[in-house]
Order: C-alpha cells, then structure tokens, then sequence
C-alpha cells in the first residue's frame, strides 16, 4: 500500500557521479592535511616546551628572589622590635629565638 507523499518533503535529484579523479584528490587532500596537523602539533609542543621551561626557570629565580627579600624584611623588621623594646642585640636575639635569621648562609 502506497503512502501520499507528504506536503512539506523534500524531493532531491538523483546524486551525480563524481570522477574518480576527483574523489581521489579529495581523500589526498584530506589526508595530507592530517599529515600536516600532525607535523604542525610536534612543532608546537617543542616551542611551548621551551616556553614552559624558560617560565620555570623565571619563577624559580623569582622565588628564591622573593625568599631572600623575605628573610631582610624579617631581620630588619626584628632590629626595629629590639629597637623599640629596648634590648640588645644579642640579647635580643636569644630572647626572641630568630637565631636563624642572623645566620649566614
């Protein structure tokens, strides 16, 4: 039993054939262009290595940068303490146990 076509269906033309020429060029087409996205990857990931390593090295320097100012503040900020709580330095020094931060390293 047929089935009335339905209104709003839409109707395409019988498909052309392709050449075989041209579905070839295609698929190389395609082909080279996953080639290529992977060489392109490999390239990328190298750069961005180096990037990431050089900002590893940066932060590493800025830590140690940032520790040493650290430990200044912290020696500075103990003088003015004994300073104003009237001590003497060496005394102040075994009072407060900061021992470690007189130290030369």
């Amino acid at each position: 039993m047929s089935y009335p076509r339905h209104p709003n269906a839409v109707v395409l033309p019988q498909p052309i054939a392709v050449s075989p020429l041209i579905r070839f060029g295609r698929w190389a087409a395609l082909g080279l262009g996953v080639l290529w996205g992977a060489y392109r990857l490999t390239v990328i990931r190298e750069y961005h290595a180096d990037i990431r390593e050089w900002e590893h090295e940066k932060a590493v320097a800025k830590a140690a940068e940032d520790a040493k100012t650290k430990k200044w503040l912290a020696k500075d900020e103990m003088r003015y303490l004994m300073k104003v709580v009237n001590i003497p330095f060496e005394e102040g020094v075994a009072q407060f146990g900061v021992e470690d931060l007189y130290r030369e390293d």
